[in-house]
């Protein structure tokens, strides 16, 4: 015995496909889906945002100084502040990791997961990574005898 279709899904499907051909996704949004839903692995904690310059006033901004963007992210046991300095297209990202662990290795990973740049911080847990061109990025910071950290994705 066979269920006769069920109409409401017929519509439904009639609908998805208008949309898709009038008002299709744009590809950015599409890539930032990816991304998030990528960013979660188990074995990696999450560093969250908690600032970030470009969204701060013109007065708080100019009392960091200088004319880079700041970011700070913070997981349970490190907070990893960035500066994010461009020069023409290339960009560099001068970083430090509270408390500076005694070894570590960052990497800045592309939204593919490609791994475009690497350092290793200094015992202050001092970083610099140069990046070739701007796009949408995320920090592992990758230290001995701990879980890795990824920070939330952000445009340099």
């Amino acid at each position: 015995m066979s269920i006769p279709p069920d109409h409401d899904d017929e519509l439904m499907d009639e609908l998805r496909n208008m949309l898709r051909r009038t008002d299709p996704v744009p590809p950015e949004v599409t890539e930032f889906a990816q991304a998030a839903l990528g960013w979660r692995r188990l074995d990696a904690d999450l560093a969250e945002l908690l600032a970030d310059s470009a969204l701060e006033s013109d007065r708080l901004a100019l009392a960091r100084g200088g004319e880079g963007r700041w970011l700070t992210f913070r997981a349970d046991d490190l907070t990893i502040d960035v500066e994010i300095q461009a020069d023409g297209k290339a960009r560099t990202l001068l970083g430090q990791l509270a408390p500076p662990p005694a070894a570590a290795t960052i990497e800045v990973q592309s939204t593919g997961g490609t791994v475009v740049a690497s350092a290793e911080g200094d015992t202050l847990g001092r970083f610099r990574l140069t990046l070739e061109s701007d796009g949408h990025v995320r920090l592992r910071v990758l230290r001995e005898g701990a879980s890795p950290v990824e920070t939330s994705w952000f445009s340099v």
